[in-house]
Parts: structure tokens; C-alpha cells; sequence
């Protein structure tokens, strides 16, 4: 790695402040626009907007970045540059896996480049975004992300890559963290915010669910202590709705959805 200018070593003036966060704000309007605000009111979007990836998540990716960037000890710059690729990285939705990615971090890259912002800001951030791609074992479970094979110019592009994809299942482990999962099942099947899915096929989605609490490990060691406080209590609650599943107890997707706000507010 050549570590003689990297990004912790670039000091943003006020006005590349001022045009990091200009980035940042368009990205989130844009994907309120396009695919909703989400949680708890799920306004906007074309066509409904999404259940999952919509304003909502991107906000939370952007905020979880900045705080684990924080946690990490970073500078102000990686900071605000991995704050920013938190609301850029899920822009561009509705492609394959890949694409989406890819393509997010090719706007994001190209708003930087407009307003003149360092190049070595651009790389990080955009890197940080193809590392967001999650990968999945040979039975679609969710065993990892992009960011553990990329291949990075300084530690520092690292940290800031490994900053987002933590802050990407920041809530997994969250009081919000089941109820989000249930609204990505709702996506994934095509339902739209304001639709009941179909409760066909949830048992083998839950399954993996509870896989995911039960495995899952943070790009970086110091994820656990920033986004995994409630993981004993969310691997519980996951694998109950499972159980209740697969014994017929949860008959409708509101109750489904009750459960899991029940679960929210007790931890809250």
C-alpha cells in the first residue's frame, strides 16, 4: 500500500465540506424520490417505492458510517467521505447484484469529480460502495461482503471502505433489525410498502434470517462493538418467529410485522 498521500493526510476546505455533503443530500433525495422514504411512513417513490432499500436504510448506512468511522479514530475527511458513500451507495436499485453497486459508486464518483473534490476522496468513497455488494453461500445465504476481497491503495481507503459495509448491517442487530428483514422479504417477492406479501416461502427466508443472526461477522472486528449490542436478544427473536412459522402460530404479515415492533419497543 502506498501510504505517502492518502486520504487521512487531505484536510477538506469548507467549500469541499460544503460540496461532500451537497453529494451526499442529493443522493438521499433522489432515493426518497425514487424508491420512498421508508420507515415508519414509507412516503414517495415511483410505482410505491421499496420496503427496504429506500431513504430510511440509506440514512441509517450513512449515519452508521460516519459513527463507525468515528469509533475507528479516523479523521474528519475519511469521516465525512464515508458518511457521504453511505447515502450514495444504494442509488441506483432494481438491477442485479453488481450492477447496482457499480453503478452507485460510478455516480457518486462522477458528482465528486464535478465539484472538483480530491481524487483520493473519490477512490475511497467509491470503492466503500462496490464493497457493499454482499456475497451468498451456494444456498443464498448471506455469508459476507465485497469488501473483504477488494484490493485497497492505504490502510485508509480500507477503513473507510470497511466503515460503510459495517454501517450497511448496522441495524441488523438493532432494535429495528427484525421488522427490516421482514420488509426486505416484502421486497424481494415484489410487494410494494403499502401490500401484504404472501406468506408462501417465509420459512425458508426465515431460516436464513436466523442463519445471518446467528453468523454473521462485521468486515471489521470493531463492528461487533459498534452495531451488535442486541445480538443475543436478536438471534432469540429470530429464531422464535421461526419456530412459531413453521408451527403455524404467525398466520397473517401483520401479525408478523406486530411481533417485530413488539420486539423493537421492549428494546428500545
Amino acid at each position: 500500500m502506498n501510504e505517502q498521500l492518502t486520504l487521512d493526510r487531505i484536510v477538506f476546505t469548507p467549500q469541499e465540506q460544503a460540496a461532500m455533503q451537497e453529494v451526499g443530500g442529493q443522493a438521499l433525495r433522489i432515493v426518497d424520490q425514487t424508491y420512498g422514504t421508508g420507515y415508519p411512513h414509507y412516503l414517495g417513490g415511483e410505482n410505491g417505492g421499496l420496503a427496504y432499500h429506500n431513504g430510511y436504510h440509506s440514512r441509517s448506512v450513512a449515519r452508521g458510517s460516519a459513527g463507525m468511522a468515528r469509533h475507528l479514530g479516523l479523521t474528519a475527511t475519511e469521516m465525512l467521505t464515508a458518511e457521504e458513500a453511505g447515502a450514495a451507495h444504494d442509488i441506483v436499485q432494481l438491477k442485479p447484484r453488481g450492477v447496482m453497486e457499480r453503478e452507485s459508486a460510478e455516480w457518486y464518483a462522477d458528482q465528486l469529480r464535478q465539484r472538483g473534490l480530491p481524487e483520493l476522496a473519490v477512490e475511497a468513497g467509491s470503492l466503500a460502495i462496490l464493497g457493499t455488494e454482499p456475497l451468498f453461500d451456494e444456498q443464498f445465504r448471506l455469508v459476507g461482503q465485497v469488501v473483504s476481497n477488494l484490493d485497497f491503495p492505504s490502510r485508509s481507503a480500507e477503513l473507510v471502505a470497511k466503515s460503510v459495509a459495517c454501517a450497511d448491517l448496522g441495524e441488523l442487530y438493532a432494535p429495528i433489525g427484525p421488522y427490516n428483514s421482514h420488509r426486505l422479504w416484502q421486497q424481494i417477492k415484489g410487494f410494494k410498502p403499502s401490500q401484504e406479501p404472501l406468506m408462501e416461502g417465509l420459512v425458508g427466508f426465515q431460516k436464513g434470517q436466523a442463519f445471518l443472526a446467528n453468523n454473521y461477522q462485521y468486515p471489521h472486528p470493531a463492528g461487533e462493538e459498534v452495531f451488535a449490542g442486541l445480538r443475543g436478544p436478536v438471534i432469540r427473536h429470530q429464531e422464535d418467529i421461526l419456530r412459531r412459522l413453521e408451527a403455524g402460530e404467525i398466520h397473517s404479515w401483520q401479525q408478523l410485522l406486530d411481533e417485530d415492533l413488539a420486539f423493537a419497543a421492549r428494546h428500545a
